[in-house]
């Protein structure tokens, strides 16, 4: 299996509804903006009787803005009818793709269809309640593959809909791992990374919990995740800085794809086997190319210490 680490530049991808009224500076490049990834909503966070108002919002954006930002950026239509209908407005080029919210296997191709199409990548939005059962994520799965996952920026896990599902929400002080989502987010994530897609995390909207977000992020890292969704800007830097890498990971990862290595070997006391850690050391890699060094006693460590 060829894996594509490249989604990792996406970051933390910051949600925003179409009609917060710091978007049009931010996609003027009159305000930094704070993640390296955004989606403008048009979906869940807005009131229906703001759609109207996201819709021209958005029109106008696309016709009056440069977007200056070098910030990657996404709109999420509220359906596909919607996605078809923005699809055709003047200066959509000007952004990356769609989130496709609520998508199921029967729907992927008209997605894929669109985005192919309009000459734009999508985030399929895995939240809907028929998922908890792993044949739909191996129907959802059959039906991207056949599609270039070029296409694809990341297949994003929506945790709070599949909470819904269960009649529940998120509860403060536990991570998604630790709570009724940790099977399906194991199951889900597992089934599509395998599959050589690139899957992101569910966002974390319990905003002053810094230490349980910490706590999850280095959760969603271990499973695989590359990338998770931010609801404020103050959560992004602690979501970067749990995808940073540490210097034992690099030295190990780079031994790893070193021409010329041996069959098997240990460093510290861990084996490393080349035939077979070869994909993890290629992420790692991707990780600190992105992201950078973990951090000691508040300084980022440099390759050279």
């Amino acid at each position: 299996m060829q894996f594509d680490f490249s989604s990792y530049a996406l970051g933390a991808t910051l949600y925003m509804p179409i009609v917060h009224h710091r978007v049009p500076a931010y996609l003027r490049g009159e305000l930094e903006f704070p993640s390296t990834s955004v989606v403008l909503c048009l979906e869940d966070a807005l009131a229906e009787n703001d759609v109207a108002r996201g819709i021209v919002t958005l029109k106008n954006l696309l016709r009056t803005c440069p977007i200056n930002s070098k910030t990657r950026v996404f709109v999420r239509p509220r359906s596909l009818e919607m996605g078809l209908q923005l699809a055709e407005f003047s200066g959509i080029d000007k952004i990356e793709g769609f989130v496709a919210p609520k998508i199921v296997p029967e729907t992927a191709a008209a997605w894929m269809d669109l985005a192919q199409s309009a000459n734009l990548r999508i985030m399929p939005t895995v939240e809907s309640s028929e998922f908890f059962d792993p044949g739909r994520i191996t129907a959802l799965r059959e039906a991207l593959d056949n599609y270039d996952k070029r296409l694809i920026a990341a297949i994003r896990l929506g945790g709070n809909d599949l909470l819904a599902a269960m009649a529940l929400r998120r509860q403060s002080g536990i991570t998604s791992w630790e709570g009724p989502l940790a099977w399906v987010l194991a199951m889900a994530s597992s089934m599509l990374i395998s599959a050589g897609y690139p899957v992101a995390a569910p966002v974390f909207d319990i905003i002053e919990d810094i230490e349980t977000l910490k706590r999850e992020v280095a959760q969603d890292v271990a499973a695989g995740f590359i990338s998770k969704t931010a609801i404020h800007p103050a959560q992004i830097p602690h979501i970067h800085d749990a995808f940073r890498v540490s210097g034992k990971d690099i030295h190990q990862a780079q031994a790893i794809l070193q021409e010329g290595a041996g069959a098997v070997f240990q460093i510290g006391g861990i084996m490393c086997e080349p035939s077979t850690h070869r994909a993890w050391a290629e992420r790692v890699l991707a990780r600190y190319e992105v992201f950078g060094m973990q951090e000691i006693a508040g300084r980022r460590l440099s390759l050279e210490g």
